[in-house]
């Protein structure tokens, strides 16, 4: 037979295991909410991630078509560079034939080349000639465009005769 101390060992196990029973279950249920929570997190991460590449990618596009703008204007700059250069070679051949009437002395250098009497030589343009220049150009900048200089050669309407009788071209930048 069963006596009353093996009901009460038994009733003790039974208790004891239903408590067992209900902190798993307890700890069962923290363990999908966390479970829960991270499946959320991962959904935004993952949304976050997506939004984050389409900015990249638009940051690159955006990134190439700056690097073609400044390209485009550092060549424009280069082409109003090299007309101004023109222009102030032009500007100074007038004054580098009135310098080639004066006697050269002869140069020191043995590999120099050599320069005949009536030739031509090439100087700097004098800084008259320069600010003349700036003085005549003129661009609208507009904010937000680029800048697009008109250049324009007038060689059919040339400048009046220079006092030396010689004439220069018209250069006019809008």
């Amino acid at each position: 037979m069963i006596s009353l101390d093996q009901v009460l060992l038994l009733q003790q196990k039974v208790e004891s295991a239903v408590t067992r029973i209900a902190e798993l279950n307890q700890a069962v249920a923290h363990k999908d909410a966390e479970i829960a929570a991270l499946r959320s997190k991962c959904v935004e991460l993952t949304n976050a991630l997506s939004a984050k590449t389409e900015q990249f990618s638009s940051f690159q596009t955006d990134q190439s078509k700056i690097e073609e703008g400044i390209l485009k204007a550092l060549e424009r700059l280069n082409a109003v560079e090299s007309t101004v250069l023109s222009v102030a070679a032009q500007a100074a051949q007038p004054a580098a034939q009135t310098a080639a009437e004066q006697p050269l002395p002869a140069p020191e250098v043995s590999d120099a080349p050599h320069i005949t009497e009536g030739q031509p030589v090439m100087q700097p343009p004098a800084e008259e000639t320069v600010s003349a220049i700036d003085e005549g150009a003129e661009m609208a900048f507009d904010e937000g465009s680029s800048i697009t200089p008109d250049i324009s050669f007038d060689d059919a309407n040339p400048s009046p005769a220079q006092p030396d009788g010689t004439s220069q071209g018209q250069f006019d930048i809008f």
